[in-house]
């Protein structure tokens, strides 16, 4: 879970996962262990797993795990009918909809190499 630094105290953070845009939902806020990520600072944004921050991330990052995350959520506790979930996929995975296919970096070497099985 993406999360925003409110307050630094030690290894200890007070962390808030922000509201999505036009909600009316608080902010959930939480202490997280900083430990793994030193010279955390208030406004950084961290990975945060289990209550532990496991990495920083960019702030951009952080917002297009938000809105994948909400979008897994929303696909998950809602009816919809096709048009609608491929409106929410599209939204929520925006940067992933819009970039060709690729290959991991091991197996497009093998496909330029004319390697045809594995």
């Amino acid at each position: 879970m993406p999360m925003k630094v409110l307050h630094c105290d030690g290894s200890m953070a007070l962390c808030a996962v922000e509201p999505r845009t036009g909600t009316q939902q608080p902010a959930r806020q939480e202490q997280v262990d900083t430990i793994l990520v030193p010279d955390t600072r208030v406004g950084d944004y961290l990975l945060v797993f289990m209550g532990m921050a496991r990495a920083r991330m960019e702030p951009v990052e952080a917002q297009k795990l938000q809105d994948a995350l909400h979008a897994l959520a929303t696909l998950a506790t809602t009816q919809v009918d096709g048009g609608t979930a491929e409106q929410i996929v599209t939204s929520g995975f925006a940067d992933l909809c819009a970039a060709p296919p690729r290959l991991p970096p091991h197996l497009q070497a093998a496909f330029d190499a004319g390697l045809t099985e594995a």
